[in-house]
């Protein structure tokens, strides 16, 4: 039987999003109970849970018979916790609302999903409705970790503001000592037209944490506002390198990089619903994206500016800089969420 002040149950599809609250919430006295259905589990040691009724398929064809039958099965369980954790997906909230229990909705990415990629309107109708009254139940508590997708949810849920809490990522234990570091670089993204060059080095397909505090950088042509992998290099102190806004945008209008930011446009192949018309753009999200929000990076207007970056990049002027910004950061987030939680 646990000691713990309050136990909480998460079911997730993704690995790093309900990793990074279990590290928070351990500091906090909090439990949480997490079955986890992602395909990357490999990168902590471990396999994916086995459960009933949702699993990787079927949570994508998410309906009232699907979660009527899950909380049959489940029940027992899901009333024998005092909350309930919607990481990764936030419509999971379907599932657990007939508990009367706290709902903790950790957005992180389009709150819609999967109704966004199958574009699924009466389903989403129904999500916003279960936000609603959960909120005016008190039952609700909404934080994101980043500004995109926390407009993003506000524009489908006008009423309900999400309190913006970064992802920290300490679970990786990953730490940069610019002592220790080779001289290559990391070209962590796989974009095809990203430049080739004796210093810098492809992302395996397969890799440890530690091996990337070897780098004297790591490269990122990202694809999305936000990403974790984003936040776990950000926590390590490496530098890291992006393109400006402005070559961001060319690479995405142009198809020289990969954009996946906008489902309904990539998955359900149709425009996003009128409340949401605002996001039907590149600069959307690059206007709100982590990266372009923090101190000591560096940043290339093209790919022959970032050779001659790393080229001529010997000593990093932004580490101190960098160093002060992350230790700031991260007693806040530990205050946000003592905050939140009680």
């Amino acid at each position: 039987m646990s000691n713990k002040e309050m136990r909480l149950f998460n079911l997730d599809l993704h690995i790093s999003v309900i990793a990074d609250i279990k590290h928070i919430f351990n500091t906090l006295d909090i439990e949480i109970v997490n079955r986890c259905l992602s395909g990357h589990t490999w990168v902590f040691g471990q396999k994916p849970d086995n459960v009933e009724i949702i699993n990787q398929t079927s949570w994508h064809h998410l309906s009232p018979e699907l979660i009527q039958k899950f909380q049959e099965r489940y029940d027992a369980v899901l009333s024998s916790f005092d909350g309930l954790i919607c990481g990764h997906p936030n419509s999971f909230a379907l599932l657990y609302e007939k508990y009367q229990k706290p709902i903790y909705i950790v957005n992180t990415c389009r709150y819609d999903i999967p109704f966004s990629f199958n574009g699924n309107h009466a389903m989403i109708a129904e999500l916003h409705k279960c936000f609603k009254r959960l909120n005016e139940r008190g039952l609700l508590k909404v934080v994101s970790n980043n500004k995109a997708d926390r407009d993003y949810f506000m524009m489908g849920n006008p009423g309900i503001v999400p309190v913006l809490i970064p992802s920290l990522c300490l679970y990786t234990d990953m730490v940069w000592d610019p002592a220790k570091c080779q001289r290559k670089f990391l070209m962590y993204s796989d974009c095809k037209s990203a430049p080739q060059h004796p210093l810098i080095a492809k992302r395996p397909s397969k890799f440890e944490w530690k091996d990337l505090e070897t780098y004297k950088g790591i490269v990122h042509i990202p694809y999305e506002a936000s990403t974790m992998s984003i936040f776990e290099h950000f926590s390590s102190g490496i530098p890291l390198f992006f393109p400006t806004k402005r070559f961001l945008n060319e690479l995405w209008s142009s198809g020289k990089a990969q954009f996946g930011s906008n489902y309904w446009r990539i998955h359900a192949k149709q425009a996003p619903p009128p409340y949401l018309s605002d996001t039907d753009s590149y600069q959307y999200w690059i206007d709100r994206a982590d990266y372009y929000n923090i101190p000591g990076y560096y940043y290339f207007d093209s790919f022959d500016e970032l050779i001659r970056m790393i080229v001529g990049f010997f000593k990093d002027t932004k580490y101190q800089e960098r160093k002060i910004w992350l230790e700031e950061r991260k007693k806040g987030v530990y205050s946000e969420w003592a905050k939140m939680m009680y």
